[in-house]
């Protein structure tokens, strides 16, 4: 075997299956076969499609705008119902209403046909019935009651909304006439007057010397008085002082005289002595006795500067101390009611100057609000009267719900054209009759089937 020898390559050849196929000749000739049965099915067809095309009356379209009132709210007008809910009421209550009150005194009721519907960003709602120009008066009639309907409803909603309008421009001219009456400022002036009167008169009696003076005399005539008992009290110390210094003085002198008697009392004791070792004379003896007397008479005499120096005059001395400290103590006392009495004397005039300060401050409140006053007044007259200027436009300027035109039949009518009906019958009868021609083919085929396999009780 040679390398690279190229190896045959056979054609695959198909053969049909000759008893599933159907070829186009088949078609033809089953379409000759049956081509009467073809006609006769087609030509039915167009000619029902015909006579239908001229018999089939006319049809227009009956159209009615209907615009929904509007009222103003805020500061635009918006309609009084949001074409949604118009649509809604008309379709589920109004023109079955209507339609019902058309038929119920006819015997053969109209079976009356009308849409809604609402264009792309409006206040429309656009009513549509499809009727023939024998039926065009009935159709107009049920447009016509229709839009009665729905103006009738919201003339029921205007209504209110105008009477709550009325009520609220009826309390604003009121209140506009209040606030004009020139009363009703003095009023509200009286009160601030009334007030601003008093803080005067207050204002007046804390500045007025007649007044506010007798208050400062009689602090100070108190500060004065203290001090006065302050000076008689340091004065009361100088005495006890002084007195307390003669003690000393008097202690002292008592102590030299003691001092003094008490040696001429050993003198004496000595004298008395030496004259009784020697002879006693008579004149001795009287001398004798002279000492011994003046022994006796020094004695009693130093008994008593002793008691004096030790008893009286330290008792003397412990009173004027005691007088002293007592005396230390209320001037001490008597300063702390003078510092007292000052700062009452500061407090009263600076809580006066306080009073008044603030008497002024409520003074001047009171005549800005007098002022003030008149200010809002006139402010809220021009905001009352441009509220009953904007709420009489808002009640001139309602739009009742109506109908943009009369209801209006199209120029042309909008059922389907002769023709067209007539092209729509022949394409079909085409289509039956190539039906019809196959079922027919079909039914022979079976029949021949069940003879040749001797089925002929089923033929």
């Amino acid at each position: 075997m040679k390398e690279n020898q190229p190896v045959p390559v056979y054609p695959v050849q198909y053969i049909p299956n000759t008893e599933d196929e159907i070829s186009l000749v088949d078609i033809w000739l089953t379409f000759h076969k049956h081509r009467k049965l073809f006609f006769k099915v087609a030509i039915s067809v167009t000619v029902l499609g015909l006579i239908i095309a001229l018999l089939m009356p006319k049809s227009y379209d009956l159209r009615t705008s209907i615009e929904i009132g509007t009222a103003i709210r805020g500061d635009n007008p918006a309609p009084i119902e949001a074409p949604e809910t118009v649509k809604a009421k008309l379709e589920n209550s109004l023109i079955p209403m209507v339609i019902h009150q058309l038929n119920k005194d006819i015997e053969d009721p109209i079976d009356y046909k009308i849409s809604t519907s609402i264009p792309k960003k409006s206040a429309l709602v656009v009513l549509t019935s499809k009727t023939s120009a024998d039926e065009e008066d009935d159709y107009k009639k049920l447009h016509n009651r229709v839009i009665t309907a729905i103006t009738l409803d919201h003339a029921r909603i205007i209504n209110v909304l105008k009477k709550n309008l009325q009520t609220e421009l009826a309390l604003a001219r009121i209140l506009l006439d209040e606030l004009i009456d020139p009363a009703t400022l003095a009023a509200l002036i009286k009160e601030q007057e009334k007030a601003l009167e008093e803080a005067k008169a207050d204002l007046d009696a804390l500045s007025n010397p007649d007044i506010f003076g007798v208050q400062i005399k009689a602090s100070e005539n108190k500060i004065q008085s203290e001090k006065n008992k302050l000076a008689s009290l340091k004065d009361q110390s100088v005495i006890l002082e002084e007195k307390l210094k003669k003690i000393d003085a008097n202690q002292n002198l008592i102590k030299e005289q003691i001092g003094e008697l008490e040696t001429q009392i050993k003198e004496s004791m000595a004298l008395q002595q030496n004259a009784a070792q020697g002879v006693k004379t008579e004149t001795q003896a009287m001398a004798q006795l002279m000492i011994d007397s003046e022994v006796q008479q020094n004695r009693k005499w130093l008994a008593q500067l002793k008691e004096r120096l030790f008893i009286t005059l330290e008792n003397d001395k412990a009173d004027i101390q005691k007088a002293l400290e007592d005396n230390r103590r209320a001037q001490e006392l008597q300063q702390q009611r003078i510092v007292q009495a000052e700062a009452g004397l500061k407090e009263l005039t600076g809580s006066n100057q306080l009073e008044q300060n603030k008497l002024k401050a409520i003074i001047a409140e009171s005549q800005a609000n007098i002022n003030k006053l008149a200010n809002d007044q006139k402010r809220s007259i021009a905001t009352q009267q441009q509220t009953i200027g904007e709420l009489q436009g808002k009640l001139d300027n309602f739009v009742e719900t109506r109908a943009v035109v009369e209801p209006l039949l199209s120029t042309k009518p909008t059922s389907t054209p002769k023709r067209v009906i007539l092209l729509i019958a022949i394409f079909l009868g085409g289509i039956l009759g190539i039906m019809a021609v196959f079922f027919a083919e079909l039914r022979e085929k079976v029949r021949q089937n069940l003879l040749e396999e001797g089925h002929s009780d089923l033929v």
